[in-house]
């Protein structure tokens, strides 16, 4: 019997533990999908965030970055347990239980904290006053006449509506974008300042999404339009004090029907449109014309656009005041025409010239609309080059008012064959910017955002789309239903290129259209109104591309289509197919029949497999693919072919992005096989492979990369695309280890180097010599790295280094160690960014910045919560042992605190949440470029870095003081400093403070926008 109950006992143990083992997977599987579902909800803010990134306008919540960087860590967290649990023996893995049971919880809770239902964004003119960028008003007179007329207009409290109309191009949205930096310049008159574009094919919903999203309201799942005017209402009115700017309004919305209630507690409206009927029937109570430029106004503008080095001659002066007329006097159609006319010389040329625009223009009166379109025409067909005019007609299959990414426009035009095929993909792109440069140059198109986007005019995009729909060759539709597209389908044979927006989330296009012609086609979701609203949840039929026999490009992106219909895979001619954050594309068919594929993109997606067929893809040259599945197994099999046989038959590629985290490593044999291959994103999970490519010369041809170690750190989608980037995670290195087992080797020429969640030696270089030969490394990033107490010795400093972030660093102690031998050389660090670092007690000492750090520009310190001084003598650290020295060293303390140190380059320091801060600089310090200073969460500190400089001329006494624009903190620290001399200086620094605690950015976000500046643009 004792046998029998001891064998029972074995057997429940072996029984529970069997349980144990079941629950655990259990528990995995739904700690996996309750992960996928929280990363589809930080995917789509991270999409919204980067379609906002450019937008001056908006800016990311702080409860958003830090909800991010909680999902981050959570990942990380479950990433390496997940790790642990599949390490261990089988018998052992129960003792996990409990962390999954508590990561699930936490997933659960971060889910429901990522809802945000008053948006991720705040308007920055609410916070900040950010003032919009303006054009010079042109013709000072008439312009500024204009101004006045429309600023007398809103100082009269009877008048709450204005109206703004005048041709085209005359240039209603210059000056009013005039008066909306003023009325930010006068918010105590005026309140709250909101601009919203309005489309030409806006409808009332759309209009109410996009005044809801300048103010932070969320009711996108709310369908009913009265319901929906009756919130934006009662959202508006709680501002009490507001001006709402519609610009280019083309049909009459009633201001009740959207919900803007003007004329209640101080609402006001100003609206620019084409047409005086729309300011009558929207009844506003004044309206004023735009007037055209005077004649000495319009000669003026015409002069200084056309750019002559020597005055005209006399024949030539007539000829040009006989355009200026035939132009209207406007301000676009001269600018456009005046640049057409740059080239030319000779008097023949300008007869021909007239002779053109006479002709154009022919049969039409000066106020008609066609009119504007025929001059600007004049100067489309004085191009001389009919790709050229074809690359500018393409720009207008994108919505009005979009910034097109002049990076993805050439990737078009390269498959449309509007860019010949070259040698590299480098040649391809600078041809492409060349074809920009020039139709920037006639002012057909504007450069925007460092010149990384173009805009096109609305009136020049209205030119092209009549230019094009003459002949039926162009279809822009922005669709609501399959109405919208009836008639136009019928009459649509001839079409060559196809743009169909979706707004509202059209579900499906189920029809088969017969476009043998067809080129180009645009399906994808551009996000103008909301953002998680992808459309094209039913998919396509199964024919739909049947009758598209010549179609080269087709792209999809950011939709939810799930499968491709059957009839796209025999398109032997399509050369670019986009499939781009497409969240529910689980499987591609077979792609071996579209052997002239140039461009293959499939980022963002729930793929398993990369499609069959891609080894038949021998024109292939730029390939990318991404899935959002990360937390799943590793792909066992993702490439149905070996991934060897696959790349060794892909000889052309140029651009190789693999963004996948859960894919194998690439082997380094055959990424060196890939002679023309420019453009790399790959990951490593084995520090010897890692090391083994950076060794190689294929590496060091590239022209681009972003090659990761265990992952692509914060930025898996890659913000920074054109730039040379490595980023190193989850990984033991250790120092006096020259293996590729704990060493780690970079490239000379890496420009960013990212540094996550890593165990470090004392010092960053013992880990990488290598480091400290870098040539062009502009930024780094240390993140969450234990044991790390410096950075470098500051003679072993980084010569190129321009941008510096360290983040929840906890053993670090200093930045930089400062060695009795070292020879002090002045760094190019101009901005560092310092955060979570909690046993680091000062940033600097008096030689550092003295003779090493004269180029900084930014400062920016928060939450190091043992920080007691910025800069700190280093003796103040380290007591002496003998006794006899206590005061020699004091003495020495004494001396150098009397220090006069300058920082003159320093234009931005930013000190948050430093609980123990007492001092900046004991001393006197001098900042003579400063610009803004912030001081929040910063209680114990009492003074300022700020002189106040008495000279005393003329027998007058004048302040000299640091040229400052803002300094921002509590009032109650405010009130609270201390002051040395004069006595009044707290009154010279007053007009420059404010008292708003929130709206600074995260110094993480801080130091990527300086990133996207440094690195390497195209």
């Amino acid at each position: 019997m004792e046998y029998v109950g001891l064998l029972k006992d074995m057997w429940s143990s072996i029984s529970n533990y069997f349980n144990y083992h079941k629950i655990l997977n259990e528990n995995r599987t739904t700690l996996r999908e309750k992960m996928k579902r929280l990363e589809y909800r930080e995917q789509d803010i991270n999409t919204e965030l980067e379609n906002a990134q450019y937008n001056r306008r908006k800016k990311t919540k702080k409860e958003v970055e830090n909800w991010l960087m909680e999902v981050q860590l959570v990942k990380d967290s479950i990433q390496q347990i997940e790790q642990e649990a599949r390490e261990r023996r089988y018998f052992s893995r129960f003792s996990f239980l409990r962390q999954f049971e508590a990561n699930m919880k936490k997933v659960d809770e971060m889910f429901e904290l990522g809802n945000f239902p008053n948006g991720i964004l705040i308007d920055v003119h609410q916070d900040e006053g950010n003032a919009l960028l303006t054009a010079q008003l042109i013709g000072e007179t008439t312009a500024k006449r204009n101004l006045e007329n429309i600023w007398t207009c809103l100082e009269k409290c009877e008048i709450q509506s204005i109206g703004v109309w005048g041709m085209g191009g005359i240039g209603k949205t210059t000056v009013v974008t005039h008066i909306h930096n003023r009325l930010l310049e006068n918010r105590d008159t005026f309140g709250h300042v909101y601009w919203v574009t309005v489309s030409k094919d806006s409808s009332i919903r759309m209009l109410q999404d996009a005044i809801a999203g300048k103010i932070n309201l969320h009711f996108s799942k709310e369908e009913d339009e009265k319901i929906r005017a009756a919130l934006l209402s009662e959202a508006l009115q709680k501002k009490k004090k507001f001006v709402l700017i519609l610009d280019d309004v083309w049909e009459v919305y009633a201001p009740q029907e959207v919900g803007i209630p003007i004329g209640v507690d101080g609402g006001k409206l100003i609206i620019t449109t084409r047409s005086r009927n729309v300011c009558l029937r929207m009844r506003c109570k004044e309206i004023i014309k735009m007037e055209p430029l005077s004649e000495e106004e319009a000669w003026e503008l015409f002069n200084k656009t056309l750019e002559r080095y020597n005055a005209l001659s006399k024949k030539e002066a007539e000829i040009a005041e006989d355009i200026i007329k035939k132009c209207g006097r406007l301000p676009l159609a001269i600018v456009t025409t005046a640049r057409s006319m740059s080239v030319v010389y000779s008097i023949a040329g300008w007869r021909n010239a007239l002779n053109e625009l006479r002709e154009h223009v022919k049969g039409h009166t000066i106020d008609m609309e066609n009119d504007v379109f025929k001059i600007l025409e004049f100067s489309y067909n004085r191009l001389n080059d009919e790709k050229l005019q074809e690359c500018l007609l393409y720009c207008a299959l994108f919505p009005e008012d979009f910034m097109i990414s002049r990076v993805s426009l050439i990737r078009y035009w390269i498959a449309e064959g509007l860019v010949e095929e070259m040698g590299s993909w480098q040649a391809e792109r600078d041809r492409g910017h060349a074809i920009l440069d020039k139709l920037e140059n006639v002012c057909l198109l504007e450069r925007c955002h460092n010149g990384k986007y173009v805009k096109m005019h609305d009136v020049i995009r209205d030119m092209a789309i009549n230019l094009t729909t003459k002949n039926s060759r162009f279809m822009v539709k922005i669709v609501r239903n399959l109405e919208d597209l009836s008639s136009e389908i019928e009459r649509s044979n001839n079409v060559e290129r196809v743009s169909l927006t979706q707004s509202g989330g059209l579900s499906s296009l189920m029809f088969v259209p017969n476009w043998p012609k067809l080129t180009t086609l645009f399906l994808q979701n551009h996000r103008l109104s909301n953002p998680f609203i992808n459309g094209l949840d039913e998919g396509l039929p199964n024919s739909f591309f049947v009758h598209m026999l010549g179609l080269r490009v087709l792209d999809l992106s950011r939709t939810n289509i799930a499968f491709l219909p059957d009839s796209i895979y025999d398109k032997v001619k399509l050369q670019a197919l986009i499939l781009c954050d497409c969240r529910k594309l689980k499987q591609v068919g077979s792609l071996a029949k579209l052997k002239e594929l140039r461009e293959l993109n499939l980022g963002d997606n729930q793929m398993e497999t990369i499609p069959d067929g891609i080894e038949n893809l021998v024109h292939l040259k730029h390939f990318y693919w991404s899935s959002d599945s990360f937390y799943s197994n590793p792909l066992s099999n993702p490439f149905s072919n070996p991934l060897s046989n696959l790349l060794s038959n892909l000889v052309q590629l140029q651009c190789l992005r693999l963004a996948n985290q859960r894919l194998p490593d690439v082997g380094v044999e055959e990424l060196s096989g890939l002679r023309k291959l420019e453009i790399l994103h790959v990951k490593f999970s084995s520090l010897h492979n890692f090391n083994s490519y950076m060794r190689t010369k294929h590496c060091r041809r590239l022209t681009h990369y972003r090659v990761g170690l265990n992952g692509f750190g914060f930025f898996p989608g890659g913000n920074f695309d054109f730039c040379k980037e490595v980023i190193v995670q989850t990984c033991k290195l250790k120092a006096g280890k020259d293996n590729d087992h704990y060493h780690l080797v970079l490239p000379t020429n890496v420009q960013f180097f990212q540094i996550i969640n890593c165990h470090l030696p004392t010092s960053l270089l013992d880990v990488s010599q290598s480091l400290k030969m870098t040539t062009d490394l502009k930024a780094c990033l240390i993140s969450r790295c234990e044991r790390i107490e410096y950075l470098w010795s500051v003679e072993d400093y980084i010569a190129s280094l321009n941008s510096l972030c360290l983040q929840r660093l906890q053993s670090l102690r200093v930045l930089f160690k400062l060695r009795p031998t070292d020879i002090i050389r002045c760094s190019s660090l101009k901005h560092l960014y310092v955060s979570d670092c909690l046993n680091l007690k000062h940033l600097f000492t008096p030689e550092l910045v003295k003779y090493h750090l004269k180029n900084l520009q930014t400062i920016h310190v928060n939450n190091c919560m043992q920080m007691e001084d910025l800069i700190v003598v280093a003796e103040e650290e380290e007591k002496g042992e003998k006794e006899e020295e206590e005061e020699e060293e004091k003495a020495g303390i004494n001396e150098m605190n009397n220090l006069i140190l300058c920082f003159p380059n320093l234009q931005s320091l930013i000190l948050e949440v430093l609980l123990k801060l007492k001092s900046i600089w004991k001393g006197t310090m001098t900042c003579d470029s400063l610009l803004q200073l912030t001081v929040l969460y910063c209680p114990k500190l009492r003074r300022l870095p700020l002189s106040v400089h008495i000279n005393d001329g003329d027998g007058e006494r004048q302040a000299s003081t640091p040229p400052l624009k803002q300094i921002r903190g509590e009032k109650e620290w405010w009130d609270g400093l201390e002051w040395n001399t004069p006595p009044h200086a707290k009154s010279i620094f007053e007009p420059f403070t404010t008292f708003e605690i929130d709206g600074t950015y995260p110094p993480m976000i801080s130091f990527l926008t300086e990133v996207k500046g440094i690195v390497e643009e195209v």
